[in-house]
């Protein structure tokens, strides 16, 4: 069977030929398997096999060979046929004719020698796919059932997903970037219900990691279950300015809009509430943000971006101070920088853009007990409606759900209340940061404690 390889340079020239001779070409091309069980309620809901994979093209027109930048144009194929792509790559020329030129529309040239150094061993597990689904289906059976056993206080499990899948890209580009490399990934998720008297609750807790010796299934079920029971007798506090602590979960959803806020897209097109503060004090000195593409076993990791600059560790904010954002080739151009190796895409139907890989916040030296024991105060487990949170201000408002914590003892769900402030003063007031960094798919946080936010309740 011929490698993907060989089947991207068969591609880049069939496309080769329906583009003008002064035009840059990139094609980027990915395949990949996945399968999926889910098991509900003591029985198997499900069972999906997936393949799939396609060819994203992009052309630069430029007025001759000499011409810096130009007109971009984007087409793609789910079919690695011949004609198929040479229609394509005639769309996206014709695309191109149609918008404007711009001087920072240029492809990466290969890296002099600063090639990325990561072993395959670090992004492909072999032991994916290497269990029965009729195993899978008996770890789930059993681990409810146990489950169930343990927590008088679930009503039932309602739901169970496992999924895990491989892949491989190839980017190919005329200024002569060759890429290829594979990945893995495995999933695992549990919700349940939980009853008292006339109160039911649902909760759950999920886990995605590249490699399957890093899914936790014991760590997932009793998570899923703890975070459950907790919900029950949830009602609301009194209004005012309370500390806040942020489970990692939580965390994680701030943090997801924060490395928003440092891509260089947004900045640039006047959509982050970081636009101009390089150099400047903009959170607390216990916070160190990092963004890390050649993260060992990180889910977001490879050895280059999604148009084949090589990943790097950069440090986005250091003990508060915002020292860089994340560049993709364009927009380093825009900035008279060089690329950080963010460049991402939603696969192979779109056009690379500046994007994070492993974001995370450092951990700190905290013991998360010790933090619990020493705080009065809302323990956050979720929040809902912060995709709704203002790009430009940082401004928020979100319902919440956790619990009240005084002095490392729980007294009762937290339910009906609203959470309000503002990213930057979130980061700001940021006073404890614990230990226990931990990654919910590719943002990383440990628990930290806020010293206060708004509560709207009762």
């Amino acid at each position: 069977m011929k490698s993907l390889l060989l089947t991207a340079r068969e591609i880049y020239a069939w496309a080769k030929q329906e583009t003008p001779s002064h035009s840059d070409l990139e094609v980027y091309v990915s395949q990949g398997i996945g399968r999926s069980v889910v098991w509900s309620e003591k029985k198997c809901e499900d069972v999906q096999q997936s393949q799939g994979g396609g060819v994203g093209l992009r052309v630069i027109l430029r007025p001759d060979r000499k011409s810096r930048g130009g007109q971009q144009g984007y087409a793609f194929t789910t079919s690695f046929l011949k004609e198929s792509v040479q229609t394509a790559a005639r769309k996206a020329a014709e695309t191109a004719s149609l918008l404007p030129a711009e001087e920072f529309r240029q492809m990466p040239v290969p890296s002099n020698g600063a090639e990325a150094r990561m072993p395959e061993n670090d992004l492909y597990d072999s032991a994916v796919f290497s269990e029965s689904l009729a195993s899978l289906m008996e770890q789930m059976k059993e681990r409810e059932s146990r489950l169930l056993k343990d927590y008088p206080l679930l009503k039932s499990v309602l739901r169970i997903g496992f999924g895990e899948g491989s892949g491989e890209t190839v980017i190919l580009n005329s200024n002569g970037v060759e890429r290829n490399f594979p990945g893995t990934h495995v999933s695992l998720g549990v919700s349940c219900l939980a009853e008292k008297g006339s109160e039911r609750q649902e909760g759950g807790f999920g886990q995605s990691k590249r490699f399957k010796s890093d899914l936790d299934w014991d760590r997932t079920f009793t998570l899923a279950a703890d975070r459950t029971i907790a919900l029950l007798g949830g009602k609301p506090i009194p209004s005012g300015a309370v500390p806040v602590v942020m489970d990692p979960s939580v965390a994680c959803e701030f943090l997801s809009l924060v490395s928003s806020g440092v891509c260089a897209d947004s900045v640039q097109k006047g959509k982050s509430p970081l636009m101009n503060k390089l150099g400047q004090s903009v959170a607390s000195s216990l916070v160190t943000l990092v963004d890390d593409g050649a993260l060992k076993r990180g889910i977001a990791t490879s050895p280059y971006d999604d148009e084949g600059v090589p990943t790097q560790r950069t440090a986005v904010l250091t003990r508060g101070v915002l020292e860089h954002y994340l560049y993709d080739t364009y927009t380093a151009l825009k900035d008279k920088t060089v690329s950080t190796g963010n460049a991402g895409r939603a696969g192979f139907k779109s056009s690379p853009s500046s994007g994070p890989s492993n974001f995370y916040l450092q951990a700190g030296a905290t013991a998360r007990e010790k933090l619990l024991k020493m705080t009065t105060g809302l323990y956050l487990y979720e929040v809902m409606g912060l995709h709704m949170a203002d790009p430009v201000s940082g401004d928020f408002s979100v319902g919440v759900i956790g619990a009240w914590l005084e002095k490392g003892e729980w007294r009762g769900g937290v339910r009906g209340v609203t959470l309000a402030g503002n990213l930057l003063s979130l980061l700001k007031n940021i006073d404890c940061v614990c230990d226990d960094l931990t990654f919910f798919g590719s943002v990383g946080s440990p628990t930290f404690r806020v010293s206060e936010l708004s509560v709207s309740g009762s």
